[in-house]
């Protein structure tokens, strides 16, 4: 039958301690993140735009496709969601029902950051990446931000929106990247001055970047995007996690659910049969496993029939 659990909100989850969270996109996505057995999933902006309309991430999906999204996948799984949710699209007031919104349709936190939302990993993203992946700490690539007045009335604006939910403001600055980190803190200190419950300096890249912002953050703290140069991550979890960075998200699923795809898609195509996909086991999971994995069919068709009887 169905499941109704109660489910555990951000607030219970992350006070035990670090939370390692990948990004998602759908019901799919999340469900292998469940499967894999991490315990919170953040609903990707990038990966949402390009998986639903193939776009790059410029803003280009709007607050309806957000909010649906939200919904569906808050109702499907039942880990703690985060959300992506850029410049919340636009002022301050579209920032207050934004976050309504989302906190109504299951949202756990909001992220909600300080730059304009034509920004994107298109035009931003890779070439940071790029840049990165050169061994240059911030890439000198220009990144602009809002003013420090208006991003934190759109925080006051979210606290108002999420108060008496469950759901929780993620205060996030992109201002390292092009006034420095020492504004970036400045605005953080700012939003939890004015109940910001967790901080995040996107851009972050090193331990002593990190011990800095503890210093100055001792609160709850996001590491977002977590990844590896040549091998060696950014920063290790374990002493980040005695700083205070209780949440730390990272992308994998985009890369792995399209390779998946592809080798499927591949022998299925040269063989001319479905047999290589009827035949996989997945990694060693029963024909019944199988079918929970791809339909999670948890009782619809019997309650269906209870439901009919009088």
């Amino acid at each position: 039958m169905f499941d109704k659990r109660p489910r555990t909100t951000f607030r219970e989850l992350f006070s035990r301690g670090q939370v390692f969270t990948p990004c998602v996109w759908d019901c799919y996505s999340a469900k292998a993140a469940e499967m894999a057995g991490f315990q919170a999933i953040l609903l990707s902006g990038a990966s949402l735009g390009f998986s639903m309309s193939g776009v790059p991430d410029l803003g280009l999906h709007n607050q309806e496709e957000l909010v649906w999204a939200t919904d569906r996948i808050a109702d499907y799984s039942p880990l703690p969601l985060i959300i992506d949710a850029d410049d919340c699209f636009g002022d301050v007031a579209q920032a207050y029902r934004t976050c309504r919104r989302l906190a109504k349709a299951g949202a756990a936190a909001i992220l909600l950051e300080d730059t304009p939302n034509e920004r994107g990993y298109a035009r931003f993203g890779r070439a940071m990446e790029a840049a990165t992946l050169a061994g240059k700490v911030d890439g000198n690539v220009r990144h602009e931000v809002v003013s420090q007045e208006l991003w934190l009335a759109k925080i006051k604006a979210a606290l108002d929106a999420c108060e008496g939910t469950d759901c929780v403001v993620i205060a996030r600055t992109e201002s390292k990247l092009e006034l420095g980190l020492d504004d970036a803190i400045e605005r953080c200190v700012r939003a939890e001055q004015l109940g910001a419950e967790m901080t995040y300096v996107h851009g972050l890249r090193t331990i002593e970047e990190c011990r800095k912002v503890a210093k100055a953050l001792p609160g709850w703290k996001m590491f977002g995007d977590v990844a590896t140069v040549n091998g060696k991550p950014f920063v290790e979890l374990d002493e980040i996690a005695a700083l205070g960075f209780n949440l730390v998200t990272m992308h994998y699923l985009e890369r792995g659910s399209m390779y998946g795809m592809m080798d499927f898609g591949r022998r299925v195509f040269a063989d001319r049969s479905t047999r290589y996909s009827d035949e996989h086991d997945m990694g060693g999971y029963t024909k019944e496993q199988q079918r929970e994995l791809l339909e999670r069919d948890t009782g619809w068709l019997d309650a269906e029939e209870e439901w009919k009887k009088l």
